[in-house]
């Protein structure tokens, strides 16, 4: 074999070998950067009970910008329900709650401006629990107002309590039915995040 062409055989072998050796390189690197992702992802991944612990974090979160029932995602109420905590009603006293009762219409935010000059005409007290359901109250009122145990009454239930600026606010937070259930009636006050001292306005619809 002439010598010229065994030294081009032998420069291009060393080169084949060079470029199979840069290709094995880059997959190894490829492998490396794969297996690295793979453990940083396993590093990363939370427990069950850790995401559980996180999203109740949001949610309290949530609530303490806006405590009022509006603010609260859909399944997270329905995940407040399921998490209920009832109280022992034989050894939790229960709380004085002052209601409002107007047909046809909630009373107007301005009307509880003024202590002195509260609706009182429309007042009832009852007293009650935090874990009281809005069906549960719904009887209640029913055996102080004859209109509603119309078979036809509608019964809207608000709060009002002070905003951030201390002006009272009428917050609408669920209805009921009087002669039959709604989804709003398995609601309990502290779902609804009632607070002791807020005041609940029930305006009465006859349809």
């Amino acid at each position: 074999m002439p010598e010229g062409g065994k030294r081009d055989r032998d420069d291009e072998d060393r080169r084949r070998d060079r470029d199979d050796g840069g290709k094995g390189r880059d997959r190894n690197e490829r492998n490396g950067d794969s297996r690295n992702r793979i453990r940083e992802r396993r590093d990363r991944t939370e427990t069950r009970e850790e995401i559980r612990e996180r999203i109740r974090r949001r949610d309290r979160d949530d609530i303490k910008r806006d405590r009022s029932p509006m603010a609260v995602r859909p399944r997270l109420a329905g995940r407040m329900r399921r998490e209920r905590k009832t109280v022992d009603r034989q050894k939790i006293c229960p709380l004085l709650l002052r209601v409002f009762c107007k047909l046809g219409e909630h009373h107007k935010a301005e009307e509880f401006k003024d202590p002195e000059r509260e609706p009182t005409d429309d007042e009832f007290q009852i007293y009650t629990w935090k874990d009281a359901t809005l069906g549960e109250l719904t009887s209640l009122i029913k055996g102080v107002r004859k209109a509603a145990r119309r078979k036809s009454a509608r019964l809207s239930f608000a709060f009002v309590y002070p905003d951030r600026q201390g002006k009272k606010v009428v917050r609408v937070v669920g209805q009921t039915f009087s002669t039959r259930r709604s989804e709003d009636g398995q609601k309990s006050l502290s779902d609804l995040h009632f607070e002791t001292g807020d005041y609940l306005d029930v305006a009465i619809y006859l349809k």
